[in-house]
């Protein structure tokens, strides 16, 4: 039981010290299987003889516990983290201001009434060459408006674009595949380390 509120404990401090360094911290995969073992070690009686299922426990409590931190991570840190992250990033405001700009339609009445021109017309593949031209300078100007609108915005107004674009974004993905995209190489590997330290110490008091 002590094994078991450390490893939700420890859950916890990882969701934290993510939420407030924006970094993964997959080294406290290690730490976790570490500490884990060292209490169950601790639980065991003097002189008693060293029991896999006590190594096994102390497994399956740092493999629990890390999906546990990656879970809460998911789903209480990552949104504050990816929307602070957009907010400092002045190109991903002004494509978000960009986004939005074209689905409220409100770029300055010329352009607006030429990009209105472009999609009605469609694709001439007679001219090619012009059309392509046409479109990189149609692109460009639509982008230095989203950079005036962005520059001329306040804080507020940028909150409120990243946290609707954002929060729509990460709404639409399943949570499993989500979680799941969470554990890269760094991860299972500081986490197969802390499952071996774990096996290890937990049957180092038991001996």
């Amino acid at each position: 039981m002590t094994a078991v509120l450390l490893g939700v404990g420890l859950a916890v401090v990882c969701t934290l010290l993510v939420a407030f360094t924006h970094n993964p911290v997959s080294l406290a995969a290690w730490g976790v299987g570490g500490l884990i073992g060292i209490v169950l070690g601790r639980a065991g009686r003097p002189g008693e003889t060293a029991s896999a299922s006590r190594g096994t426990l102390a497994i399956v409590l740092t493999v629990g516990t890390v999906l546990l931190a990656k879970a809460m991570i998911l789903a209480f840190a990552l949104r504050p983290i990816v929307r602070d992250e957009l907010v400092r990033s002045r190109e991903a405001r002004t494509a978000l201001f960009l986004i939005d700009m074209t689905v409220h339609r409100s770029f300055s009445p010329d352009l607006q009434a030429e990009l209105d021109k472009e999609n009605a017309a469609g694709p001439d593949t007679g001219r090619e060459a012009q059309q392509f031209v046409r479109g990189f300078e149609l692109r460009e100007r639509l982008f230095t408006e989203a950079r005036a609108r962005d520059s001329a915005a306040t804080p507020a107004e940028r909150q409120r674009i990243v946290r609707t674009y954002a929060d729509s974004l990460l709404g639409s993905q399943p949570f499993l595949p989500m979680l799941g995209r969470l554990f890269g190489l760094w991860d299972l590997l500081w986490l197969g380390l802390g499952a071996s330290s774990a096996w290890k110490l937990a049957q180092i008091g038991t001996g």
